[in-house]
């Protein structure tokens, strides 16, 4: 294999000169890290960038080479890049040489748009063998690269890595336009001949990704010790009376299902194993007696404990840098990691402040999930409420209790919100009791369930229509290929997933393209997005830039919306604040 490995300023320029005329390039990048395990993005160091044309690899020893960073920039952030978990390298080439790439092609990406679901590997060495019968011998990836003369063998092995990538790029880009190809724009579209629309946003979506980590979340160190210092007292002390009282430990799942049967008297569910289940969600119902409350208190408190805990061994100067997985579920969600900051209970949020000068943004749709169901199914009813700015809470209380809509309480708003979100995902009567009462702290009885149920089918008659076509094509043919509205597919077996994953999925999808074309729009605005929260967009903004981004967000959410919904109107919020829990009202739009 043919590499020419660049040692010499001269020569490096002399290459990059002629990479100008290069539509696409491909990249990979080797890393002088402490620890494999810990990489420090901020501290650890590029040994070598590798960039590849259709012909040639060129390896840039950059603990060799001085002042290349200019040209280096020049080409990186105006040519294609093609690369495998790119996130990766756009970190290391943002802090290293101050280098962000943004036109780029992710072939781990695109292996996990293609994967439809399944449960696949998508390293580059998975890829390249599944892909093209491409081997690829990834022991030297974690040798020394900080050592002053490389081997022969590292500099093959960071040689291959580019000739990988040419051999499955070409077919990754041929697979995603033959299932979904459309008249498109932009410079992605256009340098890497792409045509897929849930591709185009995914590629774009990855540096934000990136500068998202590398931002990191601001957070209030002296509360969070403080936070911790009460929340393990308050444990502690209810755990010991707890132990002390009732002579059962709090976390042995038999003794506390033996003891609430045996003892409190009170009918527990059976796992497929047989034994009893005491998870939280069948306890709340019973939270009136104080053997039940207090046992559902020290589990709270040691969930809250937890995860304070856990953003303490992440902190680093004030901040937190966790990483997300782009796609992280089938439907094209993100997973949080290391630490997951999608799942900070509504008590912890107040920690995560900005720092002086700076504000907190969050901006959110409006009832997302019922906008995209009405859609996506055309319900009649469902799409008439939203175009007359109705609240489908009330409105479907009114249908299942037959009041009419302005006499509607809040109590009976509430049970609606628990009907509307879990009917529309095709729940029984049985599973609609258990879900009212473990997220709304809802009791029903099963013939209410079932009534509630009849009603709601009755009156959203296309929602209907959709489930009963969807178990007639499982029933037929054992899976379906769901569709978001952007066209991301992804294989269901089970019912369940069959109506969940198009909706999700299209509300992933729609965050995605919000954050995309927000990054568009702000331009040189001192604003970070900092957290993505399934439907929520959480923003670090200088102070001196607050209007300026609340305009550019605000175009940014309505394009897109307007990108996915066509029959029902586009609302969401934008809310300014110090931290993310105490929010003011910036605005609210309704199309």
């Amino acid at each position: 294999m043919n590499f020419k490995y660049i040692t010499e300023i001269k020569e490096a320029e002399e290459v990059l000169e002629n990479l100008k005329n290069e539509r696409y390039l491909y990249l990979d990048t080797e890393v002088a890290v402490k620890d494999f395990e810990k990489i420090d993005f901020f501290n650890d160091k590029i040994r070598l960038i590798q960039i590849g044309t259709e012909k040639d690899i060129f390896i840039f020893d950059l603990f060799k080479i001085d002042d290349i960073n200019q040209k280096l920039k020049e080409i990186l952030e105006t040519k294609g890049i093609i690369g495998h978990n790119l996130k990766f390298d756009i970190k290391f080439l943002k802090t290293n040489l101050n280098i962000f790439p943004t036109i780029v092609f992710d072939t781990m990406i695109a292996s996990l748009i293609l994967s439809e679901g399944e449960d696949q590997k998508h390293s580059l060495l998975a890829v390249s063998n599944r892909l093209a019968n491409f081997d690829l011998d990834k022991s030297l990836q974690k040798s020394a690269w900080h050592t002053e003369i490389l081997t022969q063998e590292q500099l093959i092995y960071a040689a291959k890595d580019i000739e990988a990538l040419r051999n499955i790029f070409p077919i990754l880009r041929e697979r995603l336009n033959k299932i979904d190809k459309h008249k498109t724009s932009g410079k992605i579209s256009e340098i890497f001949d792409l045509h897929n629309a849930v591709a185009l946003v995914e590629m774009a979506f990855v540096p934000q990704v990136a500068m998202m980590e590398l931002r990191g979340v601001y957070i209030d160190k002296e509360r969070l010790k403080s936070m911790i210092k009460e929340a393990s007292s308050n444990y502690q002390k209810s755990y010991i009376e707890f132990k002390t009282k009732y002579r059962i430990d709090p976390f042995s799942p038999q003794q506390v299902s033996n003891w609430i049967v045996n003892k409190l008297k009170i009918d527990l569910p059976k796992t497929e194993k047989g034994s009893f289940s005491s998870q939280d969600k069948y306890l709340i119902k019973y939270q009136d007696k104080p053997e039940i409350k207090n046992l559902l208190y020290i589990r709270s408190t040691k969930k809250i404990l937890d995860k304070l805990n856990e953003l303490q061994n992440y902190l680093k100067d004030n901040r937190i840098y966790g990483e997300f997985k782009q796609i992280g579920a089938p439907t094209g969600r993100m997973a949080s990691l290391k630490p997951n900051l999608q799942n900070i209970p509504k008590d912890l949020r107040h920690l995560f402040t900005a720092p002086e000068g700076y504000s907190i943004i969050t901006a959110d749709y409006s009832q997302i999930e019922l906008r995209l169901v009405a859609e996506y199914t055309k319900d009649e009813n469902m799409v008439k409420a939203f175009k007359e700015n109705k609240d489908l809470h009330k409105l479907t209380a009114s249908i299942i209790t037959g009041k009419n809509y302005e006499e509607i309480t809040k109590e009976e708003r509430n049970l609606a919100k628990a009907i509307n979100f879990g009917l529309i995902y095709g729940i029984s009567p049985k599973s609609l009791m258990d879900y009212a009462s473990s997220n709304y702290g809802i009791n029903i009885t099963l013939p209410e369930a079932n009534k509630f149920h009849k009603n709601f089918f009755e009156f959203y008659k296309d929602i209907k229509k959709w489930h009963e076509e969807t178990k007639n094509h499982l029933n037929h043919h054992g899976y379906i290929i769901a569709k978001t509205l952007l066209g991301r597919r992804i294989l269901a077996k089970k019912f369940t997933d069959a109506v969940n994953y198009p909706i999700q999925g299209s509300g992933s999808d729609l965050l995605k393209l919000a954050v995309v074309l927000f990054a568009l729009e702000k331009k040189d605005l001192y604003a970070y997005i900092v957290n993505l929260i399934h439907d929520e967009i959480v923003i670090e903004v200088a102070d001196k830039d607050i209007e300026k981004t609340k305009e550019a967000l605000s175009i940014a959410m309505e394009k897109a919306g307007k990108i996915l919904l066509k029959e029902v109107p586009v609302a969401f919020e934008i809310n300014l604040s110090k931290s993310w829990d105490g929010r003011i009202n910036l605005f609210l739009f309704i199309s």
